[in-house]
């Protein structure tokens, strides 16, 4: 009797130990399978409560994957063939666990779970995740892409570099566990002797920028000075012009006779006064010039 007493306690004990079980979760941003004693069940778990059984020989542990978003910058230096000299380029992604099943899957059957603080719960980074599928796919992709162009042309068409290679490292990317986010170059730094050459060459194209500015003020100056002249010269040929006609109006009206008539007036006019003396040169009567002269000193 007493031997039947205990068997049942033990069945009892057994059974409410089977059903109480393990009580654990999948957390927020991860995924989860259940490992039994003959492998990974089928299917990904996604965040949720489950139940581990509580009374095992073999008993199931719950495998957990990180399926938050990764932000990872990569530094490399780069030599570029069509420069002989090395270029440091750093590219910044965000990376995720795929959606598609099957690829996420590749996580559990290849990567090894690390045991956590809870009993029979092992966890599979998103770190690991990356190092294994996309750190290299990066890194090779980059080196692929850069080695394609010249330096200079790196800098100059920086988004159609950056572009492609964000092209290409998805496309490396969609059959692995892995998936992009984000991606881009975050900083260029060319060697040195790039970045003098740049510099120089800017500091002469602003002396010929100056240069061209300066001539463009000297040919505005000489211009103005052109149309100056131009006007002066208008100016000095009207007043010539002015001056020839008032001649050949005076020269015209002006004759030997008018000349002497005028003479002799003055002579009158200068008898009637008692204050002159006047002496008359010899033949100044027949020379109006003479007479002219004369006739003007005596009025002064």
């Amino acid at each position: 009797m007493y031997n039947r007493i205990m068997v049942f306690g033990v069945f009892v004990v057994v059974v409410l130990l089977a059903g109480c079980g393990l009580r654990t979760e999948v957390p927020p941003a991860h995924v989860g399978k259940i490992l039994t004693d003959s492998g990974l069940q089928e299917g990904i778990i996604p965040p949720s409560k489950i139940r581990l059984e509580g009374f095992c020989f073999q008993c199931d542990e719950l495998v957990l994957a990180e399926a938050s978003d990764l932000g990872v910058s990569e530094t490399m230096r780069i030599f570029m063939p069509k420069d002989q000299l090395n270029l440091q380029v750093d590219v910044r992604g965000v990376y995720s666990i795929s959606p598609n099943e099957a690829n996420t899957s590749k996580i559990f059957a290849r990567l090894k779970a690390e045991p956590t603080d809870e009993s029979r719960v092992h966890l599979i980074t998103m770190s690991r995740v990356y190092e294994t599928y996309a750190r290299q796919v990066v890194r090779e992709a980059t080196r692929t892409a850069f080695s394609e162009y010249s330096i200079l042309q790196v800098m100059e068409n920086r988004d159609a570099v950056a572009s492609e290679l964000t092209d290409m490292v998805r496309n490396k990317l969609s059959s692995t566990p892995i998936t992009i986010q984000q991606f881009g170059l975050a900083d260029i730094q060319p060697p040195d002797l790039i970045i003098q050459a740049q510099e120089a060459k800017r500091e002469r194209e602003i002396a010929i920028e100056k240069e061209e500015a300066e001539k463009l003020v000297r040919l505005t100056k000489a211009e103005a000075d052109l149309e100056v002249a131009k006007k002066q010269r208008e100016i000095d040929l009207t007043e010539a012009g002015t001056q020839v006609l008032v001649q050949r109006k005076l020269a015209e009206g002006v004759s030997d006779a008018w000349l002497k008539q005028r003479a002799i007036r003055v002579l009158e006019e200068m008898a009637a006064s008692d204050n002159k003396v006047i002496f008359m040169p010899t033949g100044a009567l027949e020379n109006p010039a003479i007479m002219l002269g004369a006739l003007q000193e005596a009025r002064r």
